[in-house]
């Protein structure tokens, strides 16, 4: 970039996208059969170079199950019709009882670099995302690169876009994962499709709090409704917090604040509101603080934000139409 030149917007610089990368439902079949004959039905429905994993629950004799979880890669649940289709041919060949439920979902937003430029500021755009998504009341921040072992972060460090961020654990109702995606299957991508990807996992309670049950309910809502798990904040300048404030106030919050503000997700204050009753000056709630939805020291991206809505709704509107 030329010294003058006002930084490329990320719509200007990235083609984005959003994707169900993987959803995993679980069928009930009229009569008992082999996880390898619903294998072979979705695999001849699919085509061979389509992956669709399948798990009996609760096998008895000869392995056989009425029960069982299927998960479907994304060229598989692109939209409503296409997973509706599979279902109907498993109806067809094994009876299946009641709606298919969800039981698991992952949803990704990529960033395609559109020119040489942005492709090589990708790392860049990768530490942004990493370190303004905020994955409210997320645990375990970790980051994991070749050596496959998890490097936990505090608030003294800042994620490395080089390394996959983790935030929450795999059996947790949610989690997260941000990171320079050059793989796919182990297997390197051509360097056109590298990208920067961030994107949520949402299993059982995670499921339940959006009224997510069958694949009908998904059909009805959308994805709009996702948009806060992919919120992403940035911190307000030390000029902007202390300006008004009063001089022990201020004084309090330079040095009370980390000069060197790391990530988001990882940043302890601003998030107390200690309130008083506005009559007798005493504490509110016995002077427990209450915690605020976000940090009073980080203001929206809406840069990212905005773009993030416009995605989930192109995925909406995309999940409903072939």
């Amino acid at each position: 970039m030329s010294m003058g030149t006002a930084p490329r917007s990320v719509r200007s610089a990235y083609r984005t996208k959003a994707v169900v990368d993987w959803m995993t439902l679980e069928i009930e079949t009229a009569r008992p059969t082999q996880f390898q004959w619903i294998q072979r039905t979705l695999t001849n429905h699919f085509g061979g170079d389509t992956r669709a994993y399948i798990e009996a629950v609760d096998a008895g004799a000869g392995n056989a199950a009425t029960r069982f979880v299927i998960r479907l890669n994304d060229a598989c649940c692109q939209d409503v019709d296409t997973i509706r289709a599979a279902l109907v041919v498993l109806d067809r060949q094994y009876r299946l009882c009641g709606p298919a439920l969800i039981k698991a979902l992952e949803v990704s937003l990529d960033f395609y670099p559109k020119d040489d430029l942005a492709r090589a500021d990708l790392l860049q755009l990768v530490a942004r995302l990493q370190t303004s998504l905020e994955a409210a009341n997320g645990t375990s921040h970790r980051q994991v690169g070749f050596s496959k072992q998890p490097d936990f972060l505090d608030s003294t460090r800042r994620p490395d876009p080089q390394q996959t961020l983790y935030i929450n654990n795999k059996a947790d109702p949610v989690s997260w994962r941000v990171y320079h995606k050059i793989t796919d299957r182990d297997k390197a991508l051509p360097h056109q499709y590298h990208r920067a990807r961030v994107e949520f996992t949402l299993q059982g309670a995670g499921l339940r709090d959006y009224g997510l049950n069958s694949l009908a309910d998904l059909a009805e809502h959308g994805f709009v409704k996702f948009g806060h798990l992919l919120h992403f904040r940035k911190f307000r300048p030390m000029s902007e917090l202390i300006a008004g404030r009063t001089p022990v106030v201020a004084y309090t919050l330079r040095n009370a604040t980390p000069q060197v503000r790391n990530a988001i997700a990882l940043y302890p204050y601003g998030l107390h509101a200690y309130h008083r009753d506005s009559r007798t000056g005493d504490p509110r709630n016995r002077g427990r603080p209450k915690e605020r939805k976000h940090s009073t020291h980080t203001d929206s991206d809406d840069e990212l934000n905005h773009l993030v809505r416009d995605r989930l709704r192109d995925l909406t509107k995309n999940f409903h139409t072939k």
